[in-house]
Order: structure tokens, then C-alpha cells, then sequence
């Protein structure tokens, strides 16, 4: 099988805890799990999203609650874990090398958990401001927001490819091929909502937000840290994620 269709099954691997087996996955494998992720993303938005409907007669908050614990559930949080890392090394340090420090560190700090209650409350308001467009956001969320780290790797350099602890080092092989074929991702996800009715100005709104995370986000990680790490690429997904809803929102 060649390496980047097995790096469908491998790439579920990495982004949740779907025991899908197939170990061990040859090394070749992780260079083309990215080109995946998207299409991971838009299926975990559609379960969610069949949470959310499944549990009609409840209240939106409640939904909103419930789905985004579903989403906690089947990734393990693992793009939380990278924002509150990234919010506490670029909150708590003044240059790269502690940066870099309090990124390998564990413990969660005060900036950390901030950012994570933050974002985690902001998630579940825009749902419930979505009402009965949130099986869409919950897609269109998920699964655009999972394209952006994949293109911002095309374009910035990863600053941990020589550390041997760094869980991402092998993803970050990805390059401008992987971030192509997201970007097309991106453009068929986008003509789909189109055809499922979500509103162009929405769509617009959503790809806006990608763009403005990317570059906001992209140069500050270059000038603290110089270039990209895992958990700046959770962060990514996690910030674009939320520009995403609250462009759905807006329109």
C-alpha cells in the first residue's frame, strides 16, 4: 500500500484516540498523515453534529456542552494541551530558549488554564449563537481548522525538527506537497457548504478568519520561537476553530 494512503488509518492515530490499529506504521507513513487531517476533522465535526442532533429536546447549552466534551473525548485534547503549553511559554518567557523550556514542561501554569477556560467558553457560546447551524460550524470547524497547520507547515519552518523528544517532528516532514493538498481540502469543503446551503458570506467569513490566524499567529511564532512546534500547530487549530464560529456567527 503506498505510504500516504496507509497514512489515512496512520493519521487517525495521531489527532484522536480511535484505537484503529495497524502498528507499526512504517516511517514513511507520518510524512503523509497531514494530508488527512482535514478529512479527519470533517469526521469528528460529523459526529459531533450527530451528538448535537441526537439530543434534541435539550437546551442549547446543554448540546453545546455535551459535544464539545465528545470532541475532548475522542482527541484527548490534544490540540488544548497544545494551546495551554503554547499560551504559558509565550506568556511566562522573554526569548526563544525558554520558550522552548516551558514548552517541553508538563505541568500546566496560570496562563495555560486561562486560555483554556477562555476557549473552551467562547466554544460552547458560539454553538449555542449557531442554534440550528451548529452541525455545520461543528464541520466546517473542525475540519478547516485541521487545514491551516498543514499549510502553515508549506510556508514556516518547524523549530523542534532536530529535537529527538519532539512528538511532531515527524509530521512536521510535511511540506509544500502536504500543504497543496490541503489547501484543495480546503477549496472542496468550502464549494460543499456551498451546495449544502451555508451562506457565501459565511464561507468568505470562515476562510478570512484561516487567513488572519495564520499570518497574526504565523509571524508571532516566527519572531518568538523562530518557526512552528506542535503545540503552536494545536494552537493554530485551536484560534482558527474559534475565527471559523465566529465568522459563522457573524454571518
Amino acid at each position: 500500500m503506498p505510504a500516504w494512503l496507509h497514512a489515512f488509518r496512520a493519521s487517525f492515530t495521531f489527532l484522536t484516540r480511535i484505537p484503529v490499529g495497524g502498528f507499526p506504521y512504517p516511517p514513511k507513513t507520518w510524512e503523509w498523515i497531514s494530508i488527512w487531517f482535514p478529512l479527519v476533522g470533517a469526521l469528528l465535526g460529523a459526529l459531533q453534529a450527530g451528538v448535537w442532533m441526537g439530543l434534541e429536546g435539550h437546551s442549547d447549552p446543554t448540546r453545546a456542552i455535551i459535544v464539545v466534551i465528545v470532541g475532548l473525548v475522542v482527541t484527548g485534547g490534544f490540540h488544548e494541551d497544545g494551546l495551554s503549553d503554547s499560551v504559558d511559554a509565550l506568556g511566562g518567557a522573554y526569548d526563544r530558549d525558554n520558550v522552548m523550556r516551558i514548552l517541553k514542561d508538563s505541568r500546566i501554569g496560570a496562563f495555560g488554564a486561562l486560555a483554556l477556560i477562555v476557549a473552551l467558553m467562547l466554544k460552547v457560546s458560539l454553538l449555542v449563537d449557531l442554534g440550528v447551524l451548529a452541525p455545520v460550524g461543528l464541520v466546517l470547524g473542525q475540519s478547516l481548522s485541521r487545514a491551516l497547520p498543514v499549510i502553515q507547515l508549506g510556508v514556516q519552518p518547524y523549530a523542534r525538527r532536530d529535537d529527538p523528544q519532539s512528538k511532531s517532528r515527524d509530521v512536521a516532514r510535511s511540506g509544500r506537497t502536504q500543504a497543496m493538498i490541503a489547501a484543495i481540502w480546503v477549496a472542496a469543503i468550502a464549494w460543499g457548504a456551498l451546495v449544502w446551503g451555508v451562506p457565501s458570506p459565511g464561507i468568505a467569513g470562515a476562510l478570512g478568519a484561516m487567513l488572519t490566524v495564520g499570518l497574526v499567529l504565523g509571524v508571532y511564532f516566527q519572531r518568538r520561537a523562530g518557526g512552528l512546534t506542535g503545540d503552536f500547530m494545536g494552537t493554530l487549530q485551536q484560534v482558527s476553530e474559534l475565527g471559523i464560529l465566529m465568522a459563522l456567527v457573524s454571518a
